[in-house]
């Protein structure tokens, strides 16, 4: 297959033009480091919706105003990028899951932001508009449903909370919505386990009109549902125990039935019922190993897998339009690898796409219904993302733009996957990012763990988490960074995440420790200058470890967002809120075991925290509440250890404000100058 690739976009993926040899890629001129304000600085345009005819994409824009947050939902003609419509949000929203639901029309949910460490979370409205910007209408809402702004049929569906579930093979207008229903709550049981919820609904919505036809429920809250012809077909979900759950049903007029045990094992999530109805697609595994892609009867049996790797799960699936068909499955095994289900148009124009870019991995981010567009989204260890339009017509690619066109991959240092052996017998993987320009040996290095802790990963592509863009900041400073993906974290499978249970300040500090040793025997560390940096989880590393490890392994410790005291957790964190976030807080970390939170909290040994520590948070933070960190800073103080310390007002789980963010960085690289020394020099000729 040959490909038409515009001069730009080979530049952007690092390529010259006319004349370069073919495949091979080649550096632009190398520029000065990043500036703080680059790191910080948010990209302006999310992830791009194609219209089913292919002639415009829809966008969230996030502008800034006096350093506030704003957002709006665009949309752009296609190719040029020509804005048709703006609609501006609500401050400090934006919008989430945006669908095209026909050519002229659009459905999102709405999302808050909370923090930079947590995905937005959704406020349950849900709003459709014209791609003019015209027609504007509340679907749904639970706090607005007497506005003026809200369609009267909202009223004939529950109190609840909305999100968005898919739209009709055919685009017709509609969409799905799923509706957390609130139970009558007595006001005295408010917040109790009374008021969870104990059903969910989905509907098939008009928005023209606002006409809402109920299409599944079942006697459970928090579930999911697979649609097929217009039918909810499946339930899915986990209990308050967190045990997962799903029911299947023949047809519309049919109850649900659980599928057994034997079925479903350690992890069945159902995906999609193949177009002809007969089959079942799904991700999972009955032993708990790493997620497999696999088809099977609608009730689960005779299952064939499709799609797998021995060490981590299948990441992601990509479909055809309607009447659609999975053509390729990712496995994160290190840089992502491929696996191609047939030898269809789009599985052939995906293959060619990551063959002529090898340094990046290439996926469709849409396909337009007719199946003459593909949008593609093309990232790496050292690109944040760039979106370009293939035309599966004339085989043209044509760029569209960068996330964040004012970092340069040249500027950043390479991120080397690497698999060892544990201490513990198991084997685990990581990422070591390299400062660029200055060699490979013997360098300063920040072992740098990933928040969650549970089903959360590192990946390998430079946007896909917070910790990799932070792990880019410190190598254009010259430190290494190590990243293990320890024991409990995500992408290896059910067993593999359980194993992390109640090993917070055990089996997981092992396992980093173990790969930082790693890091120091193939000679990337030196071992006398090693600090430990993290936030969320990664920041309640950041406070044990000093108190875990032998003595002198670590010089500093940056703690952002961290847990030094369990308690406060189980006392004040939102997560406490809810039956299924007390089952967590019980199963992860000890809760109502005093023996284990005394000896998996910081704040109980700070006689044993034996390095200078950069103590950072968000005053309003929800998830992580500030006590932790003002309780370790006293703490700390009291025994006469070495502190610094800064919070801002305003800011939730994570700063979001972007000079807020700059200050942070600045305050860092002082801080890590001081206590670990210099970033490794820069070798001749390097940025």
């Amino acid at each position: 297959m040959k490909l038409t690739v515009p001069f730009f976009f080979a530049a952007v993926l690092g390529f010259h033009g006319a004349g370069a040899e073919e495949g091979k890629p080649q550096l632009t001129q190398k520029t000065a480091v990043v500036p703080e304000i680059d790191f910080a600085r948010h990209g302006m345009l999310g992830a791009p919706n194609i219209s089913p005819d292919g002639q415009h994409i829809a966008v969230s824009v996030h502008l800034a105003d006096d350093g506030e947050s704003r957002y709006q939902l665009a949309v752009l003609h296609l190719p040029d990028l020509k804005f048709i419509s703006r609609l501006d949000m609500a401050p400090h929203n934006l919008p989430l899951d945006i669908i095209w639901v026909d050519n002229k029309r659009l459905v999102m949910g709405v999302g808050e932001e909370i923090g930079q460490f947590e995905a937005p979370v959704g406020t349950g409205d849900i709003i459709s508009v014209d791609y003019d910007g015209r027609n504007k209408h509340l679907l749904y809402s639970d706090s607005k449903r007497s506005s003026t702004a809200a369609m009267t049929n909202m009223l004939k569906i529950p109190k609840g909370f909305g999100s968005i579930n898919g739209t009709p093979d055919q685009p017709n207008g509609h969409f799905y919505l799923s509706v957390v229903v609130y139970p009558d709550l007595v006001p005295e049981r408010s917040g109790s386990d009374e008021s969870q919820s104990h059903k969910t609904q989905i509907y098939d919505i008009d928005t023209a009109t606002g006409f809402a036809k109920v299409i599944g429920e079942i006697g459970r809250g928090n579930y999911e549902f697979v649609v097929h012809d217009g039918v909810a077909r499946y339930a899915y979900g986990s209990d308050t125990d967190l045990k997962d759950h799903v029911f299947y049903r023949t047809g519309a007029d049919q109850d649900w039935s659980e599928l057994p045990e034997s079925v479903i094992g350690k992890h069945f999530v159902p995906y999609a019922v193949s177009a002809d109805g007969r089959k079942l697609y799904s991700l999972g595994n009955p032993s708990g190993g790493p997620n497999e892609f696999a088809v099977s009867n609608l009730d689960g049996s005779g299952r064939e897998v499709l799609a797998s790797n021995p060490r981590v799960s299948i990441a992601s699936v990509m479909w055809s339009p309607p009447p659609s068909t999975p053509f390729a499955a990712i496995a994160a095994d290190g840089k992502p690898a491929f696996t191609y289900l047939d030898d269809s148009k789009y599985a052939k124009v995906l293959k060619a796409l990551n063959a002529k870019f090898p340094d990046h991995v290439v996926t469709p981010a849409d396909i337009s219904h007719d199946g003459s567009t593909m949008l593609i989204h093309a990232a790496s260890d050292r690109d944040f993302g760039t979106y370009a339009l293939f035309d599966l017509k004339t085989n043209n690619l044509q760029p569209l733009y960068q996330v964040k066109p004012e970092i340069k991959p040249e500027q950043l240092g390479e991120r080397r996957p690497f698999w060892f052996k544990a201490s513990s017998g198991a084997e685990l993987g990581g990422y070591i990012t390299l400062p660029p320009g200055r060699g490979e040996k013997n360098l300063p290095t920040l072992l740098i763990a990933h928040g969650g802790p549970l089903g959360i990963n590192d990946p390998w592509t430079l946007g896909s988490s917070w910790e990799n863009g932070e792990a880019q900041f410190l190598a254009t400073r010259g430190y290494a960074t190590v990243q293990v993906n320890y024991r409990g974290s995500g992408g290896r499978g059910k067993a593999f995440e359980d194993s992390g249970k109640r090993q917070m300040g055990t089996g997981m500090m092992q396992d980093m420790l173990d790969g930082l040793k790693w890091a120091i025997d193939q000679g990337y560390t030196d071992p006398k200058r090693v600090g430990v940096y993290g936030a969320s989880y990664g920041g309640y590393t950041a406070f044990f470890q000093p108190v875990y490890a032998p003595q002198g392994t670590f010089k500093c410790s940056v703690a952002i967002a961290g847990v030094s005291d369990i308690r406060v957790q189980n006392e004040r964190s939102d997560t406490r809120r809810s039956k299924m976030g007390r089952s967590f807080l019980r199963q992860a970390w000890g809760t109502g075991d005093e023996e284990y939170i005394k000896a998996n909290s910081a704040i109980d040994h700070v006689d044993k925290f034996n390095v200078a520590v950069l103590i950072i948070h968000g005053e309003d933070d929800p998830r992580v509440p500030i006590q932790n960190a003002r309780e370790m800073r006293d703490a700390l103080e009291k025994s006469g250890k070495p502190v610094e310390y800064m919070t801002r007002p305003k800011e939730g789980h994570g700063f979001f404000k972007e000079q807020n963010n700059v200050d942070r960085y600045k305050m860092t690289e002082a801080f890590l100058e001081k206590y670990l020394g210099p970033g490794a020099p820069a070798t001749s000729g390097a940025p």
